[in-house]
């Protein structure tokens, strides 16, 4: 390990290197790592290996593996940038990953950002991730205040349902949300049809309106389950 000292950002961003530093994460005990994190912030480098295609893997691993006290600076980092990085393709993942191992504060301050930003996160194909992301690993509560939000564009949510993983994070948004809010949601994603019928998602998220207490309902008719 010690010959990566002073090396790490080099050896992350390296196609070859970064393979022997993603075994040295997941084979050493969290303090020895600390070098490696101390490298990564020492020249503001955080976002640049966020976003690298090798270098944010060790991002990721860092984050899920060491200790708070440890990563605070660079989840710090992340959190800055974290609107750019939810849109962007490898970044978006390192957004995940400190939804899911970060600290309490650090998940709910990014939650709030997703759900400040959700109309360009959420518009985003790394950005579907980032929301299906929040909607797993927060607190119930933010998960509705997160629902609500995306529900208050009423394009959104039919824009989500066309996208890769849109029908299960549509699905996960409409669930958290109180009866009658779910059901104008669900008449927003009905009004939607014609459009929703077009993608091979969008036919997926309308054969899935039954689970939400619609029934199935053909991409082109109008509602008529009292919704």
């Amino acid at each position: 390990v010690k010959e990566f000292h002073g090396h790490a950002v080099r050896a992350m961003r390296c196609p070859h290197a970064n393979h022997v530093m993603q075994k040295i994460i997941s084979t050493m005990p969290a303090p020895s790592l600390q070098f490696i994190v101390d490298e990564i912030m020492q020249d503001g480098f955080a976002k640049k290996i966020a976003t690298h295609r090798y270098g944010g893997r060790i991002v990721q691993q860092l984050l899920a593996k060491c200790e708070a006290a440890q990563t605070r600076d660079l989840a710090e980092a992340l959190l800055q940038d974290a609107v750019a990085l939810c849109c962007h393709f490898f970044g978006s993942y390192a957004i995940q990953h400190l939804l899911e191992f970060g600290t309490a504060d650090q998940q709910y301050r990014c939650l709030r950002i997703i759900e400040q930003n959700v109309g360009s996160i959420a518009r985003s194909p790394s950005g579907v991730g980032v929301v299906g992301a929040a909607m797993q690993h927060t607190s119930s509560l933010d998960r509705i205040w997160l629902a609500r939000a995306v529900v208050q564009d009423p394009k959104l949510l039919p824009h989500l349902a066309q996208a890769q993983h849109g029908p299960g994070v549509v699905s996960q948004l409409v669930a958290v949300l109180p009866e009658r809010e779910r059901e104008r949601a669900c008449q927003v994603l009905v009004e939607a049809g014609a459009e929703l019928r077009t993608s091979r998602y969008g036919k997926k998220v309308l054969a899935s309106l039954g689970s939400h207490g619609l029934g199935s309902v053909d991409a082109g008719s109008p509602c008529t389950s009292g919704c």
